[in-house]
């Protein structure tokens, strides 16, 4: 199954946010929107679970977003009591090093940029996408 396929049966099963171990989760349907051009626009680089890394966020509202960019839309919005399991890294074409996550309890993945995760993300070269 695809993973739009996998975002798009969750957020039909989450319409509305959840409360899990006193921080919220939102997963929200990927918005629909003109695509951005040159180094802001959007990509979905292959993945594979390379990791057996994990981590959590550094903060309350950490995006998980379809793509490392900024510039791509959010599927999930994460706390600091959500653990998310890494799968592998890319650097964009801004040269920013993101890593594919899950998010631990839900069949929900997508990507976060390193600098938001507790402890650097995925970054060791065994581990890139």
């Amino acid at each position: 199954m695809s993973t739009l396929k996998k975002r798009a049966r969750f957020v039909a099963a989450l319409a509305a946010p959840l409360l899990l171990s006193g921080a919220t989760l939102t997963v929200v349907a990927p918005a629909a929107s003109a695509a951005p051009s040159g180094a802001d626009a959007c990509t979905h680089p292959g993945w594979s679970n390379k990791s057996s890394g994990k981590g959590t966020a550094k903060g309350d509202s950490v995006k998980v977003r379809t793509g490392p960019n900024k510039e791509c839309g959010v599927v999930a919005t994460v706390g600091t009591a959500r653990v998310l399991f890494y799968h592998c890294w890319v650097k964009n074409s801004a040269g920013n090093k993101w890593t594919h996550v899950r998010i631990d309890g839900l069949n929900v993945d997508g990507w976060v940029y390193n600098k938001n995760l507790d402890d650097g993300g995925s970054v060791h070269p065994d581990n890139k996408c």
